[in-house]
């Protein structure tokens, strides 16, 4: 068999070579490896292979789809997606197989140039006795980039043809040599807890298992239990939506497998922490739908600029792992970025922010997209009038997870009523207690801040809320302000210890915590939050007020004064809390 090299230029200029290697390409290799993924179901294979060395320094990706030309590489496959409206003219349609194309809306296979070292690309056309091998030293592109030299005479592959392939084979194999060091570092660390067991965070997780989990997420892959939520709950015509998106997965016949073991989309909900779905009554209560959660599905009204359909999931407490909290976009299958709120209303951030995951499948938001293909420009049209439906919609949804909040109150006082009852008289409660579920009851009770956010909080976190709320309902407006003040002050410092970074709160020469000033500033500084205005506003004047309750005993709270910030503590303390758990 012999074998003709040469190189191989692709077509794209270098200005887009340049750009992505000066501002970065995806946030996470999850994320860029998504890319060969998507590749791969476009091209109809139906397993994936991808394989990462003991040492972690290498990762091979190996698929069974119908393979690639030299030519079809370097027009297609080695190009780079246009940004703005040039990305909304990508060609679609369907695969042979009848699946609905992914396209390029990325950067393509590109988005490793700061990964590796080396990036080899290996494929057999179908029907096809040819093959090729395409490479480049990405480290020594690097290099002439950061010589800024012009990357114009550096931009090509060194190439192998051969013949003599079988016509019935077919393949495409990528190979990530040399890989950068942080993301071996990655890939190595040790694992608290295992896919299949709980676990609080994906950090939890060994590195492998972390990119299992998120390639789950990102690539369009069959769900753990093939359903987001726990099939007993569902309801064939209430849920129409699941079972259509389940079934398009299943039909799609696509797998892709990490070191042998098979790559899910990690969502079953509702999923809270097990200690609370231990005790009785509370147990059942939060694991019955219409009282201890609710999943609502919903689509766009006809003739819409952007068309979407997706489900969103309330549960009575924290979802768990924290990454699922929020709502994941998917663009033609595929994740862009993660889980998010999106920008969300207040209101919905300060009553169930920790509580909530969905999904929602667009179509027409590829103009918004940003250069990494990871988020939106927020100031686009298109995605200004999107997150306000979503924003209408789960404003809705939050008076109706108050009220449920209320119901699972009135059912488990009355189960306890009824045990207590029971042992005073001899008598074994009822199997079926608690009752069945009557219509939500409005509460009564004028909650500050509502204690559902906190249940799964450290004690010393949670004990302050009903003391807020006491100081409320008994009109002690100064002991309120001041408690409100410290809640704030104990998030911060949580939310840092959580992440291992409480050293930034403490003073250098003195080792002792800085004031609550300079974390609120440090917080709203602090690029790894992206606190927004309002968010930042709401902080430093609750601890304005906090700060004259206790200090300036010629001005008394009142009731208005807490009741004009009524909506920033609810959302500065569960935006706090929802950074906590990322």
């Amino acid at each position: 068999m012999s074998v003709k090299t040469g190189t191989c230029k692709p077509r794209e200029p270098a200005v887009d070579l340049v750009r992505i290697i000066s501002e970065g390409t995806y946030t996470s290799f999850s994320h860029a490896l998504k890319e060969f993924v998507s590749n791969a179901f476009d091209a109809d294979a139906t397993r994936v292979d991808i394989g990462v060395e003991d040492d972690c320094s290498k990762i091979i990706i190996r698929d069974d789809g119908i393979g690639m030309t030299l030519a079809d590489f370097r027009d297609y496959y080695a190009s780079i997606a246009r940004t703005g409206r040039g990305a909304a003219r990508t060609p679609t349609g369907r695969t042979k197989r009848g699946r609905r194309k992914i396209g390029r809306f990325g950067i393509g296979s590109l988005a490793v140039i700061g990964a590796a070292d080396v990036f080899r690309v290996r494929s057999v056309r179908q029907y096809s006795s040819e093959g090729f091998e395409a490479s480049m030293a990405l480290g020594e592109l690097r290099s002439h980039f950061d010589q800024g030299e012009d990357l114009s005479a550096h931009w090509r592959f060194e190439t192998k043809q051969w013949g003599g392939e079988r016509r019935a084979h077919h393949m495409t194999e990528v190979e990530l040599i040399g890989l950068h060091p942080d993301v071996q570092e990655s890939l190595r660390h040790p694992g608290q807890r295992e896919l299949g067991e709980f676990f609080e965070s994906v950090h939890q997780l060994s590195g492998t298992e972390q990119l299992a989990w998120q390639l789950g997420l990102i690539c369009p892959v069959t769900y753990e239990n093939n359903y987001p939520v726990v099939k007993s709950y569902l309801s064939r015509t209430r849920d129409n939506l699941l079972y259509a998106k389940s079934r398009e997965l299943l039909a799609a016949d696509f797998s892709v497998f990490l070191n042998g073991e098979p790559v899910q989309r990690g969502i079953t909900l509702p999923r809270y922490r097990p200690d609370r779905v231990k005790r009785e009554p509370e147990a059942s209560l939060r694991m019955r739908r219409g009282v201890g959660f609710e999943a609502l599905s919903f689509r766009s009204p006809a003739g819409a600029p952007v068309r979407y359909e997706g489900y969103v999931v309330v549960q009575a407490a924290e979802v768990f792992p924290a990454e699922l909290r929020g709502i994941l976009v998917r663009l033609r299958g595929v994740a862009i970025g993660s889980h998010r709120t999106l920008g969300l209303g207040s209101g919905v951030m300060a009553t169930m922010a920790p509580a909530f995951s969905g999904e929602v499948w667009v179509d027409g938001l590829d103009e918004a997209l940003q250069f990494d293909r990871e988020s939106f420009r927020e100031d686009h049209p298109k995605f200004v009038w999107f997150r306000d439906q979503l924003s209408s919609l789960l404003q809705k949804e939050s008076q109706n997870f108050r009220d449920r909040s209320a119901e699972r109150r009135r059912l488990a006082d009355a189960a306890e009523r009824q045990v207590e009852g029971g042992r005073a008289q001899g008598k074994r409660p009822p199997k079926d207690s608690p009752a069945k579920a009557r219509p939500a009851a409005k509460t009564s009770i004028d909650e500050l801040i509502p204690l559902e956010a906190f249940e799964d909080q450290r004690e010393y976190v949670k004990r302050l809320i009903p003391q807020i709320n006491g100081c409320w309902e008994r009109a002690y407006y100064e002991a309120c302000a001041v408690m409100i003040r410290r809640l704030i002050q104990t998030l911060i410092v949580e939310m840092f210890h959580r992440r291992g970074w409480l050293a930034e709160l403490k003073d250098s020469g003195t080792g002792e915590f800085v004031g609550l000033k300079a974390m609120i500033d440090k917080v709203c500084g602090d690029a790894r939050f992206g606190m927004d205005g309002t968010c930042a506003r709401g902080l430093r004047d609750l601890k304005d007020l906090g700060d004259v309750a206790a200090h300036d005993f010629r001005v008394v709270v009142r009731k208005g004064d807490i009741q004009r910030l009524r909506g920033s503590i609810r959302l500065t303390s569960e935006r706090l809390l929802f950074y906590m758990g990322q």
